[in-house]
């Protein structure tokens, strides 16, 4: 169960030891009082995966909803397989790719090893954006209806 959860898409902007030094303080003081001490949540647009390890260790956020292509697979050897995932193709590609590079792209992902302990959303990568082709929606589901089961 998630119990705090926040977003804070401007650490993208930032290296690893500048958000350690600068911003994780004051993230700290917003999960002591906002948080009953976890686990916890975060939603990041931006390229933040680097800041992962960190998030889960210090603020025990154990949710990360992802809204930018990022390695799947990666996460899930780095996370672990009791840290929830959520996310899938990114919107910029939804846009432009047909049903078929969709659904291709969406087996990539669940194959990548991002279902390793049944705790991956498979979704868009962010929110849907206006002139995505329905049949790319479609395509996804029909990926997630076959790949996306867990045993």
């Amino acid at each position: 169960m998630r119990v705090g959860g926040f977003a804070d898409d401007s650490i993208a902007l930032l290296s690893p030891s500048m958000y350690e030094e600068f911003v994780l303080p004051c993230h700290r003081r917003l999960f002591e009082a906002f948080s009953k001490g976890g686990p916890n949540s975060v939603h990041l647009c931006g390229d933040a995966t680097r800041h992962f390890p960190m998030l889960q260790k210090e603020l025990n956020i154990q949710s990360f909803d992802t809204g930018f292509p990022v390695d799947f697979a990666w996460l899930r050897s780095t996370l672990g397989p009791d840290a929830e995932i959520l996310g899938g193709p990114s919107v910029p590609f939804l846009e432009v790719a047909n049903a078929d590079e969709t659904l291709e792209e969406t087996k990539r992902i669940l194959e990548s090893g991002i279902m390793e302990g049944g705790r991956f959303i498979l979704r868009e990568g962010n929110n849907l954006s206006p002139g995505v082709p329905l049949e790319n929606v479609a395509a996804m589901y029909r990926a997630a209806k076959t790949l996306g089961r867990y045993d």
